[in-house]
C-alpha cells in the first residue's frame, strides 16, 4: 500500500481503537474493554495504579460504577511499522444518574488530561500494549 495511505489507514484503526475504549469502558462492557489491550497489555495511572492483563483489566472495568463518560480529541499519532504511540487529550464527565423525570442536572467536566498510548498492530488490529494516563490535578 502507498506509505501515505497506510498512514492514514492506521491513524483511522488507531482512533477507532480509541473510541472503543472509551465507549465499552463507559458502557461497562468488561470484555470488550480488556479486548482494545494485548493480553499482557497495560493500563496505568500516574501517580495512581497500574492494572497489567485482560483479565484484571476486565475486573477493573467491572468495578467502576456507571455514570462517565470519556471524550478524548487532540490525537496526535505517529506509526513505525506495526508499533505506534498516540498522545490524546482526555476529558472525564460524569453524566447525570437519569435524562428524564425530576432529575435535571447536566453533565459536568470531572477531570481533564492526557493518554499516552504505546500501540502494537495484531493479528485482530492495532491494540494497546500501555496505556498511561496523566489527569490534571493528580489522582
Amino acid at each position: 500500500m502507498d506509505p501515505e495511505l497506510q498512514w492514514l489507514v492506521d491513524r483511522t484503526q488507531i482512533r477507532e481503537l480509541t473510541a472503543r475504549y472509551n465507549r465499552s469502558f463507559d458502557d461497562g462492557e468488561a470484555e470488550a474493554f480488556a479486548a482494545t489491550f494485548t493480553e499482557a497489555g497495560a493500563m496505568e495511572v500516574t501517580g495512581g495504579f497500574v492494572v497489567e492483563g485482560r483479565e484484571a483489566l476486565a475486573k477493573m472495568c467491572r468495578s467502576v460504577p456507571y455514570g462517565i463518560v470519556h471524550v478524548t480529541v487532540d490525537a496526535v499519532v505517529e506509526v513505525d511499522g506495526d508499533r505506534a504511540v498516540q498522545d490524546v487529550t482526555v476529558m472525564v464527565l460524569n453524566r447525570p444518574a437519569s435524562q428524564a423525570g425530576a432529575d435535571q442536572r447536566r453533565t459536568q467536566l470531572d477531570r481533564s488530561g492526557r493518554y499516552h498510548d504505546e500501540l502494537v498492530r495484531t493479528a485482530e488490529g492495532w491494540r494497546f500494549t500501555r496505556r498511561t494516563a496523566t489527569l490534571d490535578g493528580g489522582v
